[in-house]
């Protein structure tokens, strides 16, 4: 009776059909609504706020069928999403999320039990076991990611096929990370680093504790990762992790020609991928190819946004953590905490400072300093970023260390960590960094994570070195092709608001030159001064020639120049292009008071003379006198010249008092010397106080009722041994008593 009742409705259905008008049949008819599943019913309701609606609606479904693949992993994930602030990898204390958990790895396992075709399913378990806190699993998300692949090439879906890929790769970078460099153990022993060890010694310690494997171990993981990683990126090439992750590869085994061919087709390919022209800045600098990775880096920063641009050049990374007791003024922004209560405007500009006043050479045009800075800041960011654990790399222990300090010179792992008793059944491992400069460090790294911490017995040791050595760039090559320029400045008023700077300089031709290839060789001298914006205020440069067996030693030279009000940098170098050597010298001059009572810097020379036609000398430049450097030959007199503003007259003339007052500052050797001050007509003068290694000398002079006056003397210290010498000489104003002075060194070769 049934089917006879459906048959008869089927037949006046088609037979109304067939008495439509054409122009009726010819019309779409409107498309059945698709009935939702249970779980598409639920994830509807979670979406609105309601999950604990659509766990029971996902819970009952389960109960009805428990072959329900869909249900049971919708069910996963919303349990999941309500445990994941729980989760944690040392210990969690919430029992219910603890449960929560505990279903969401039973309901994610069982869909992809029912379901294993589906690659979605594969990829929830994987993503779940890896924000586990088990090693363990963590490491078994890998062979699940690798399901996700087959899957997804079954079905040619690109975008699951390049997660899957990424995430079977950084499942053998963890592998990678804890085995590369290992060490092998030669005995049961633990790294633990004695009280008061010298760090220079750190790395014979290790080494009595296990031996580095040659050839390094980790290669067969790192190929595993590099070819999972690029069929990540040849899936998906727009998703900035996946290249991310391919230059870590490439970047930890050096390979900067594959990173430059790399970002290049990526940079041709996406023109707005800052990432890709940070890489290559990266690469180029490790190429020595300045010039590109100063565009490269230029590029990059135009193209990010403000935030992220400001969190890579930050100077804090290289900064002291604490102000320091003896900087004062504006030093004090050598530090971290300093440094973040000033305005951004204000960062910006001392940045600039701070670059130029690092920049090895200015007569280069690039900063190798700033390029080195930016490249450790890249790689530590590509090397040591973990994506779900939401670290930064450069932000990481072993990221402030590199970014500090550069890369090691040596490192090893060894099983084991540096904090857990139980010997080598940890299953963590030590990372032991060693640097020529005698810096060490260690880290307990976590296999599973690829991260590392610094170790607890290190962390006193690297806060103090931070403190003591907050950065070093002695990986740059330029900085062992760079000689030093002995340097001398004295400055004297000119203005209410500008100094003279008479500037001498010692250029060591002999370094520059030594082992040319060239009959006559060219070294370019330049001068520059700088204001407190980084403006170039004045800049003089020549070139020489010298033969390349030149026994011309060193060159002297002298400059003259007027500096405006504020901050005054002035850098002396000298280059010679081919070779690349470099000297350079430079010092940082900040405001002087230039009104009132006081004094000239004291410039240091040979014996001073009034200049031809001279009777009373009105200004520094009416005393004939050859500026020197400091350093005197032994026999050798020493010329003292300096002006005194603005002392008050009495009765038409000024009176004051002269103490100059010279000390040893190398206390071993010889010990006492003597002295004698002599005026312009050679007669000693003043009153001696000679103890064993100081000798003080004062006398009272007079002179007109003028706003300037000049003193020029001649020290004979004949007598006296080499060494190093400090000098102070004080003047008192006797009408009021009031005192101003200056200090200097020279010394006696």
């Amino acid at each position: 009776m049934i089917t006879m009742f459906g048959t008869s409705v089927r037949a006046t259905r088609l037979a109304l059909v067939l008495l439509l008008p054409v122009t009726l049949a010819a019309q779409p008819m409107a498309p059945q609504p698709t009935r939702q599943s249970i779980a598409q019913i639920a994830d509807s309701v979670a979406a609105i706020g309601d999950t604990a609606r659509a766990v029971a609606l996902l819970d009952s479904a389960v109960r009805r069928d428990k072959r329900d693949a869909a249900s049971w992993h919708q069910l996963g994930l919303l349990l999941w999403n309500q445990a994941r602030s729980a989760r944690n990898p040392d210990i969690m204390k919430d029992q219910k999320k603890i449960r929560m958990l505990i279903a969401a790895d039973t309901s994610l396992r069982l869909a992809t039990k029912l379901a294993p075709d589906s690659g979605r399913f594969w990829l929830s378990l994987s993503r779940f076991n890896l924000q586990s806190g088990v090693s363990t699993m963590r490491f078994a998300s890998t062979g699940q990611a690798r399901e996700v692949m087959t899957a997804a090439e079954r079905v040619n879906d690109k975008v699951m096929l390049a997660e899957a890929a990424d995430m079977a790769g950084m499942g053998a970078w963890r592998r990678y990370d804890a085995q590369a460099n290992r060490g092998l153990p030669t005995g049961f022993s633990k790294i633990v680093v004695p009280s008061g060890m010298e760090r220079r010694l750190a790395r014979d310690y290790v080494n009595t504790i296990a031996n580095k494997i040659e050839p390094p171990t980790g290669d067969a993981d790192h190929a595993e990762a590099l070819d999972l990683f690029s069929r990540a990126v040849g899936a998906d090439s727009s998703n900035l992790m996946y290249s991310r992750h391919l230059y870590m590869a490439y970047v930890e085994r050096k390979r900067w020609t594959d990173v430059v061919t790399v970002a290049s087709m990526r940079a041709r390919q996406f023109p707005l991928d800052f990432q890709s022209q940070l890489a290559l800045g990266l690469a180029y600098h490790r190429l020595a190819n300045e010039k590109g990775a100063t565009i490269a880096f230029d590029s990059a920063f135009a193209l990010m946004d403000d935030n992220e641009a400001n969190r890579l050049k930050n100077l804090v990374r290289i900064m002291r953590p604490r102000p320091r007791a003896n900087l004062k003024g504006t030093e004090q922004v050598a530090d971290s905490a300093s440094w973040a209560r000033l305005p951004s405007s204000q960062r910006e500009g001392l940045e600039a400072m701070f670059w130029m006043m690092s920049d090895p050479l200015a007569l280069t045009q690039e900063n190798e300093f700033r390029l080195e800075f930016l490249a450790r800041v890249v790689y530590a960011d590509f090397r040591w970023t973990v994506d779900d654990l939401n670290l930064r790399g450069a932000d990481t222990d072993r990221g402030d260390v590199y970014v500090r300090y550069g890369p090691p010179d040596f490192e090893m792992t060894i099983p084991g960590s540096t904090t857990d008793g139980r010997q080598r059944l940890d299953g963590e491992v030590t990372l032991f960094w060693d640097y020529t400069n005698s810096f060490t460090f260690f880290f307990d790294l976590k296999p599973g994570y690829a991260t590392g911490r610094l170790a607890l017995f290190d962390r006193d040791y690297v806060e103090r070195l931070n403190d003591v050595a907050p950065v070093s760039f002695a990986n740059v090559p330029v900085t062992r092709l760079l000689d030093t320029i002995p340097m001398r400045i004295a400055r004297f008023r000119s203005g209410a608001d500008s100094t003279d700077a008479l500037i001498a300089a010692l250029v060591p031709i002999d370094s520059l030159v030594r082992g040319n290839v060239l009959e006559r060789v060219p070294v370019d001298i330049d001068l520059r001064v700088f204001d407190q914006f980084v403006r170039v205020r004045g800049m003089e440069s020549d070139q020489l020639t010298f033969a390349r067996d030149s026994s011309a030693g060193s060159l002297g030279r002298l400059w003259s120049r007027r500096l405006g009000p504020g901050i005054n940098v002035v850098r002396v170098e000298a280059l010679q292009g081919d070779s690349k050597r470099g000297a350079r010298a430079m010092a940082r001059l900040d405001p002087a008071t230039n009104v009132g009572f006081g004094m000239s810097d004291v410039l240091l020379g040979n014996k001073p003379e009034l200049r031809s036609g001279v009777v009373t000398p009105s200004r520094w430049r009416d005393i004939a006198i050859t500026p020197s450097v400091g350093s005197y030959a032994r026999g050798s007199s020493l010329g003292l010249l300096w002006e005194m503003y603005d002392l008050v007259p009495k009765d038409g003339q000024t009176k004051y008092r002269v103490a100059i007052t010279v000390e040893r500052a190398d206390r071993d050797g010889v010990a006492g010397f003597t002295l004698r001050v002599l005026d312009n007509l050679g007669r000693a003068v003043g009153r001696a106080q000679q103890s064993r290694d100081r000798f003080t000398i004062s006398f009272d002079r007079q002179g007109g009722a003028l706003p300037v006056l000049v003193e020029y003397l001649s020290l004979d210290m004949t007598q006296a041994p080499s060494g190093g010498y400090r000098m102070r000489v004080e003047v008192t104003d006797l009408a009021n008593q009031k005192k101003t002075a200056r200090n200097t060194e020279f010394r006696i070769r």
